[in-house]
């Protein structure tokens, strides 16, 4: 049995590994969940933006400026606004250093919502760069798939 576990082990090392952010002991995909839970989740904004999110973040929502402390500025008076606001994070995909996360964000309880994708690009233990694609949950679909 001994010589069947050495082998399965020996296959497995050879089985691709998902790439470490360089300096970094974690993959991009654990660097975004770890910021994504602390933004989105437990909604501590400048916890998670100065622990995650590199000081010269680049922007691409044309509704926000870029830097970390302009993402910062804009996003933790929203949050505190917003006490009702709810994101459930669906799944988070990877690939090399760049990260999308599917969220469902709901502003209460009763609200339909929208799906959003976050695209991150990681670098070191960092994210760099933020896109994203929002869409709102309709009440009717032409399918009965849904979103998430």
């Amino acid at each position: 049995m001994r010589p069947i576990l050495i082998a399965a082990l020996a296959a497995a090392a050879l089985l691709p590994q998902p790439a470490l952010a360089k300096g970094c002991g974690l993959t991009p995909k654990q660097v975004v969940t770890k910021f994504m839970t602390r933004f989105y989740i437990e909604k501590d904004v400048r916890g998670a933006f100065e622990a995650w999110v590199d000081p010269g973040y680049i922007q691409h929502n044309p509704m926000a400026a870029t830097g970390r402390d302009a993402a910062i500025g804009f996003l933790e008076p929203f949050f505190k606004s917003n006490p009702g606001i709810r994101y459930e994070i669906k799944r988070v995909i990877a690939d090399g250093n760049l990260v999308a996360v599917h969220a469902w964000g709901r502003m209460s309880e009763s609200d339909r919502g929208m799906a959003v994708v976050d695209i991150l690009r990681v670098k070191g233990c960092k994210v760099m760069e933020h896109w994203d694609v929002v869409q709102p949950v309709p009440e009717k679909t032409a399918n009965s798939n849904g979103m998430f």
